[in-house]
């Protein structure tokens, strides 16, 4: 192998040596061109020499590259003159640049050394991104709004390429030639990728709304071979309008006629009914409607479409029909609301068009109440409502209703509401002015006013001479709260355990720069009862109890075991007189008998607690306790009775009956 080697070298040294003899100078049979190659790739940077005597060197960028095995490798064989370069596993911060293929002289002292003209090797890599561009703005909705009719001026650019990629328009699917060059510009730093630019000066039609534009980049080192940005055309113009139906014959009274007004426009337009030699607009929707149609309605109506970029023809329609009241309004009131002076007037107008001539009614709406017809001093006889020195209370909505009278039937329409706000001195509702609040030692309390201020008001609140801040601890002027009607709000004081020198006289003062009020609370302690008084009253209340409990137990007890008065007089007098009792009064006795025996008992001698029978007997006995001991009479048997009665007998006749034994 090393004298292979040597007669190598010899024969080349040899060779040179003739060619020099002869006066053969070397020079290039191909150079290298602009070469692509993908990261990664291998790509040949082509350098042959005819009669080569020299030495074969590559430089990149004016720097030289040494030949390393897996990277830089000659591709042929360099001793025969093919000095071609192998450049391995690409990279783009390596090899991408100008290279060229240098040949040294024949000799020392011989002219003929080659360097090749520099060609560029790129090394590939894929746009980073395609975007579009509109007024000089990254569009990041993906929608493009341009205007039709005029040119629009569209960018399409991407970035880092390597070479640069290739970019076209179009429009849906229909390729759209630009009118201008691609341009290509190298990025800084070490990515050596380019900008690329393609602008499109286009004129859309209104047809082409709703479609897509796209701007494609086509390059070897995408996976795709392409890359794209799109976005959707909002192309924009001046509206355009038809009228789809048109009334024809319009009989009285009862009919209905519709008129559609169709517009095509983008933006979306706005419809506008309007009736010929008035300037107020009738409907700002699509479809102008009459229903129950009259006479009165009769006139040129037009319709007209705006948007922003301009306005559309305007179309008339004839109608002759009668109406009923429309147009209603509150005259001079527009979005913000009628304004007025608490304690002056307020004057309002409505206004309708109708035939016969309209009623008006005017109602109110407050506090978020519901509405309320006015009636009384400010019922408003015709289309005007006068409020005369008005006050905070008569803030709110005001409607006016216009209505008459066709074939029978009532027609009404109302007007949208006027909204009344007044502004003057604070003022403070009748029942906080004065009054007087008690609260129990110890316990926590609020004192609240309500009042009305506009514009806003100012308040504090005084005990005495003395001014209430914040921040005492004990009493606490809270933030004002606004309550449900406009320009009212409720103050607060709240008070925390409240004691005996708490009592007192509370101030609350509120002004605004149209003047001031006030409200006197007076503020009472009550001691609370104490507990032995408590525990008195109610053992007192339970022994009242206990002692009408006794008594009706008492009473009860005495009507069942005393005697009553009944209505049985009567049936007790004819037992006498019917012979029932066998016996007769004789001198002021009583005399009785029975199967067995009879006896005389004076009637003086015989007493209740002696008539008395026991419940378990039947007939029962009559006994004189003095006849029976002074004479050792039997008892006195009385007449069987299903109820003995007792018997009061003075001079020798029955005087009184008195109460019928309970048994």
């Amino acid at each position: 192998m090393k004298f292979k080697g040597f007669f190598a070298m010899l024969a080349f040294a040899l060779n040179c040596d003739a060619l020099s003899l002869r006066g053969i100078k070397q020079s290039f049979e191909k150079q290298a061109t602009e070469t692509e190659v993908n990261p990664g790739g291998t790509a040949v940077m082509d350098c042959k020499v005819i009669n080569k005597g020299g030495s074969c060197v590559w430089q990149k960028d004016r720097r030289l590259i040494g030949i390393y095995p897996g990277k830089y490798e000659w591709s042929g064989d360099p001793e025969q003159g093919d000095c071609s370069l192998k450049v391995l596993s690409a990279r783009a911060d390596l090899d991408d640049g100008l290279w060229e293929c240098q040949v040294t002289a024949s000799t020392f002292d011989s002219v003929d050394y080659l360097n090749s003209e520099p060609a560029r090797l790129i090394v590939r890599a894929p746009p980073s991104s395609v975007e579009i561009y509109y007024n000089s703005s990254k569009d990041s909705t993906a929608i493009v709004t341009v205007n039709s009719e005029t040119k629009n001026r569209i960018k399409c650019i991407s970035e880092e390429g390597n070479p640069p990629p290739s970019l076209l328009w179009f429009l849906g699917n229909q390729q759209i030639d630009s009118a201008y060059d691609q341009s290509d510009d190298p990025l800084d730093g070490l990515s050596k990728g380019w900008r690329s630019i393609l602008e499109l000066d286009y004129t859309f039609r209104k047809d082409d709304n709703g479609k897509m534009l796209r701007c494609v980049a086509n390059h070897e080192a995408l996976t795709e071979k392409t890359l794209e940005a799109k976005a959707m055309l909002n192309v924009q113009y001046v509206p355009t309008i038809s009228i789809s139906q048109a009334p024809d014959d319009i009989e009285e009274a009862n009919d209905s006629v519709f008129v559609t007004c169709v517009a095509d426009a983008n933006p979306p337009a706005t419809i506008i009914w309007r009736k010929l030699g008035s300037p107020e607009i009738v409907s700002i929707q699509d479809k102008l409607e009459f229903i129950q149609i009259n006479r009165t309605n009769s006139g040129t109506y037009t319709c007209e479409a705006k948007n922003e970029l301009g306005a559309s023809e305007v179309i008339q329609v004839e109608i002759t029909v009668k109406y009923p009241p429309n147009d209603v309004k509150i005259e001079g009131v527009t979005n913000a609301p009628v304004t007025g002076v608490v304690g002056g007037s307020v004057r309002l107008e409505c206004r309708a068009d109708s035939v016969p001539k309209p009623h008006f009614s005017w109602f109110r709406k407050t506090d978020g109440q519901k509405e309320a017809i006015l009636i009384g001093e400010k019922a408003g006889m015709g289309e005007y409502l006068v409020l005369n020195n008005v006050s905070y209370r008569d803030q709110g909505e005001y409607f006016c209703e216009a209505s008459n009278k066709i074939k029978g039937n009532i027609r009404k329409a109302r007007s949208k509401p006027a909204i009344l706000r007044l502004s003057g001195p604070p003022e403070i509702g009748p029942r906080f002015s004065e009054r007087t609040i008690t609260v129990e030692l110890g316990k926590d309390t609020t004192i609240h006013v309500e009042f009305c201020a506009e514009p806003a008001p100012h308040h504090l609140w005084r005990m005495g001479s003395t001014v209430i801040t914040e921040g005492n601890g004990k009493f606490t002027p809270l933030a004002l709260v606004p309550t449900r009607r406009p320009s009212c709000y409720e103050a607060k004081l709240a008070i925390q355990r409240v004691e005996l020198e708490d009592a007192g006289t509370y101030e609350f003062h509120v002004d605004n720069s149209r003047g001031s009020a006030h409200a006197t609370i007076s503020l009472r302690v009550a001691e609370p009862v104490p507990l032995t008084a408590v525990v008195a009253v109610i053992t007192g209340c339970l022994v009242f109890l206990i002692l009408i409990t006794l008594c009706l137990l008492y009473a009860f007890r005495s009507d069942r075991w005393c005697f009553r008065v009944k209505d049985e007089l009567k049936s007790s007098a004819d037992l006498l007189d019917n012979g029932k009792l066998n016996g007769h009064i004789k001198n002021g006795y009583v005399s009785a008998s029975s199967s067995q025996s009879s006896v005389k008992s004076k009637a003086s001698d015989l007493r209740y607690s002696d008539l008395q029978l026991p419940k378990s007997s039947n007939n029962g006995s009559m006994r004189s306790k003095a006849d029976q001991v002074a004479h050792g009479l039997p008892s006195v048997t009385a007449i069987p009775s299903p109820k003995p009665e007792i018997i009061h007998i003075t001079n020798g006749s029955i005087s009184n009956l008195k109460d019928k034994v309970d048994v």
